[in-house]
């Protein structure tokens, strides 16, 4: 017995960064979601994961300690249709080892058989993470941008913002300019010289958020993850212009005058709906007063699905063939990330890799010493 793995070169090779096949492949993962052939983690089939988490404080001798940023995560799935495997993704998270040189998350991705639970497949999934969230932009761009887009601003300039950026201009192909904000000059200018290299139309690097949103028509988020709620990037009020698409991909707080307005004017839309339910998934909540007249974008959609207010949910919308964007409202769309996102893309790399002979087959076993059952 056998299975197949991929280093990080093998799924480059295997076309892991192909973005156009990447976002239709994201449209069939949430045909499939909307079909129900999927099953999550968790009571309610809807777990994104489960999160191991460290003390602040510890008399033990090497417990690690909590950090910003500092976690292993499981996210397992399965989904059906042709892929019909199930996956598990496994990453550790430590924001001290860029430091190193080695980037912040270590991603894994294993694909299992679904009636043996035999490995198919091990794969480095550091890009295959990061293309799947960019695919999901992509997604959310074809059904919520304007088709005729001239203006995509980044807020974060990061790995994510350069990935969700070549999902959004594989459908925003008459975009004119790319407004960029961050915090750090290194990300900056990396993402500068990934759109020259990619052949993008010019970048401004703007001073304020404010500056980078103003008469853009997509706004990507992708800002590093922070533990204070004060210290999330926030869209101000009066800056986001009617038509215009924000894909939400990491915390971003915006004003309430957005997630106070009629539903018709401001309109939120989730990867998955109940994903948002109970605040799950908020990590921090406003210190002051001040900070109370900000919501995050994952607050608002927990606020407006428990007032009953109109959210829209992307599995329904993509299966929808009658679906189109109303030009005159902003659609604020969050990109909370779904374990059956890596499973699909995960498994058309393994094919492709199987196509063309790529990666290496490790051994199991030539027959289990372990057994059990009837001899």
């Amino acid at each position: 017995m056998e299975f197949l793995y991929l280093s990080e070169e093998d799924m480059i090779r295997a076309g892991v960064k192909e973005m156009p096949h990447c976002i239709d492949t994201m449209d069939e993962t949430f045909r499939l979601l909307h079909r129900g052939d999927y099953r999550l983690g968790g009571p309610h089939n809807s777990d994104h994961g489960l999160r191991t988490r460290f003390p602040k404080e510890s008399d033990i001798p090497g417990m690690p300690l909590d950090a910003p940023g500092r976690w292993f995560t499981a996210m397992p799935a399965y989904l059906g249709g042709k892929y019909h495997c199930f996956g598990f993704k496994t990453y550790g998270a430590n924001q001290d080892n860029p430091a190193s040189g080695i980037p912040r998350s270590i991603l894994m991705m294993q694909l299992l058989d679904i009636v043996t639970g035999l490995p198919l497949a091990y794969m480095s999934a550091n890009i295959l993470s990061a293309m799947r969230t960019g695919g999901v932009s992509g997604l959310f761009a074809r059904k919520f941008a304007d088709p005729h887009a001239e203006k995509i601003a980044v807020i974060g300039p990061g790995v994510i913002g350069r990935y969700s950026l070549d999902g959004v201009m594989c459908e925003c192909r008459e975009a004119k300019q790319i407004r960029m904000f961050g915090r750090g000059i290194g990300s900056r200018r990396r993402m500068i010289s990934h759109c020259e290299l990619m052949g993008y139309p010019p970048v401004v690097d703007c001073s304020s958020i404010a500056e980078a949103c103003e008469d853009a028509d997509v706004i990507i988020t992708a800002s590093t993850q922070v533990s204070r709620f004060g210290d999330y990037p926030l869209i101000p009020a009066g800056v986001l212009k009617p038509g215009a698409c924000v894909i939400v991909t990491s915390a971003i707080r915006i004003d309430r005058s957005y997630s106070d307005a009629p539903d018709t004017a401001c309109v939120f839309v989730a990867d998955d709906k109940r994903m948002y339910m109970e605040n799950r998934g908020i990590d921090a909540g406003p210190e002051t007063e001040e900070e109370a007249k900000t919501v995050t974008v994952k607050g608002a959609l927990s606020e407006w699905l428990a007032a009953g207010k109109n959210v829209l949910n992307l599995p329904e919308i993509v299966s929808d063939p009658s679906f189109v964007r109303d030009s005159a409202a902003v659609y604020i769309c969050a990109s909370g990330g779904i374990p059956i996102e890596d499973v699909s893309w995960a498994y058309e790399c393994y094919e492709k890799a199987k196509q063309r002979g790529i990666g290496i087959n490790l051994k199991l076993w030539d027959k289990p010493d372990l057994q059990s059952g009837n001899d």
